[in-house]
């Protein structure tokens, strides 16, 4: 699949991101305004959950009912033959969303890119696919934003009991998560952003992480990229992305300068990981509207999750929700 973009020796791209075309002369004096003007204007992002744990069918914490060497044999199992990325994106455009948001690395530790830092990723599977490869390519393709979702400070493949304390320890973890997002951001064109995830383990720790080093490496490498940790940590990120904004009165007034995102699950629960207690009871058309004028009556963007079934096609009840939201959209604009 061609480009339109063409790439140096270190991924950066010559030209403006396909996704950015409407900013394009925004985006020649200031890569990163023209990532905010653009967000801000998105309305709505299609989130795509998928990993090891859609072959379980329990949502997206597993739980202890698998050994480590049980859940290590997984990828295996993991062929995922009808994840379609053309199917998927297409559905997003359909649906009237502007992003996909997609798990580059998932809290267990398992990549769903080609990456030489483990062989713990989706190359290395029954499937032998770079899923954010094909997505990045088929985004930039469509015209279609990307965000990477990254777990920082969880990764059970590496550190079972959670990312150990002290300085030495830290900083080797930081290299370590420092390197991963040189290969993304490096090896598949322009990453509209990248999404934390994982600030509960941020807590109660004796020494705080240098966020703002980090977020200044993924700048230096796209200056495109939008950065996000959820509800925001260090105050530096880009845009603050919370589920119930209901719940976050106080975060919300405090914030009156950075965009803001509104997270909501196709299934009830807000549980982004496949599990077939849900089926038949997805959020339908009417509710999905209802969220839509939530999230723009707090002048935000909402992004919804749909969790790919354990051979990653798309949910039969989702795909119908969304479509007929992009419908309606089409018809009556934003509510």
């Amino acid at each position: 699949m061609a480009l339109t973009v063409n790439y140096n020796e270190e991924g950066i791209p010559d030209s403006v991101p396909t996704y950015l075309f409407d900013q394009a002369e925004t985006y020649r004096e200031n890569p990163h305004d023209a990532a905010l003007e653009w967000f801000t204007s998105a309305i709505l992002g299609l989130s795509l959950h998928f990993g090891l744990p859609s072959l379980l069918g329990k949502g997206e914490e597993p739980g202890n009912f698998l050994t480590e060497e049980q859940y290590g044999k997984l990828p295996e199992k993991f062929h995922c033959k009808n994840f379609d990325m053309v199917d998927a994106v297409e559905l997003a455009i359909a649906s009237g969303a502007r992003y996909i948001t997609f798990p580059a690395v998932l809290p267990d530790g398992f990549c769903l890119y080609h990456t030489a830092t483990t062989d713990f990723h989706s190359v290395h599977s029954a499937a032998n696919r770079d899923l954010v490869g094909e997505l990045a390519s088929t985004c930039e393709y469509h015209g279609l934003g990307l965000i990477l979702e990254y777990p920082f400070g969880q990764n059970r493949q590496r550190h079972p009991q959670g990312v150990p304390q002290g300085l030495m320890a830290q900083a080797e973890y930081v290299d370590f998560v420092k390197e991963q997002l040189h290969e993304l951001l490096t090896q598949y064109g322009p990453v509209a952003g990248i999404s934390f995830t994982g600030r509960d383990s941020l807590e109660n720790r004796q020494t705080p992480y240098d966020l703002e080093d980090l977020y200044a490496m993924i700048r230096f490498l796209q200056p495109n990229a939008l950065v996000a940790f959820r509800e925001g940590v260090s105050g530096g990120e880009d845009f603050l992305s919370v589920t119930d904004p209901e719940g976050k009165e106080g975060l919300l007034a405090s914030n009156t300068t950075r965009p803001l995102e509104i997270r909501r699950c196709l299934v009830p629960g807000e549980d982004r990981s496949f599990h077939p207690q849900h089926a038949g009871h997805h959020r339908k058309l009417e509710e999905l509207w209802q969220e839509l004028a939530k999230a723009h009556q707090a002048n935000a963007n909402l992004l919804l999750n749909t969790a790919l079934m354990p051979d990653g096609s798309l949910d039969l009840e989702d795909i119908q929700s969304l479509l007929a939201l992009g419908e309606r959209m089409e018809k009556e604009g934003r509510p």
